[in-house]
């Protein structure tokens, strides 16, 4: 007589502005933990693919992933949020502050039970000088990886 183990599969949805780099390293983040049933994807609510600062700040954000290990677990290019990705992927839906909540209802739908992460871009608030754009990739880093690991810890994600 077999055992079968039921495997849960959760759906992690992370969204920012543009999808290159807070959402990315929450994606990247979290896909580096390889948890078994963890899906994960993230998208920005103002992707354009073809703006050179975005392509800078997408190298900017490869870089960071990098100083930290784990640039082999980030995707190839921002993509954009749409319906379908919310609803493919709507167990968990993170959206890092609520310039980002008000940007993505304009565009979908979301669920109820969204998490706010208030977590303050580059160029907003505090982080306004572009001139310390490192230290607040870092900051914005380590921000993004106490969130990660404090929903994998509550939300029993097991490693």
């Amino acid at each position: 007589q077999y055992l079968s183990a039921r495997i849960s599969i959760v759906n992690i949805h992370f969204i920012c502005r543009v999808n290159v780099l807070r959402s990315l390293i929450a994606e990247t983040y979290l896909n580096s933990l390889q948890l078994d049933g963890v899906n994960t994807i993230s998208s920005g609510t103002n992707v354009n693919r073809d703006d050179p600062q975005e392509k800078e700040y997408f190298a900017n954000t490869l870089a960071v992933l990098k100083r930290h290990g784990i640039e082999e677990f980030v995707k190839a290019a921002p993509e954009q949020l749409t319906q379908d990705r919310i609803d493919s992927h709507h167990d968990i839906i993170v959206l890092m502050n609520e310039r980002v909540i008000n940007e993505a209802k304009n565009i979908v739908a979301l669920p109820d039970n969204t998490q706010n992460w208030n977590i303050i871009d580059i160029g907003e608030g505090h982080r306004a000088d572009q001139t310390h754009r490192l230290t607040y990739e870092e900051e914005i880093y380590q921000e993004i990886v106490h969130k990660v690991d404090e929903l994998v810890q509550t939300t029993n994600i097991a490693r």
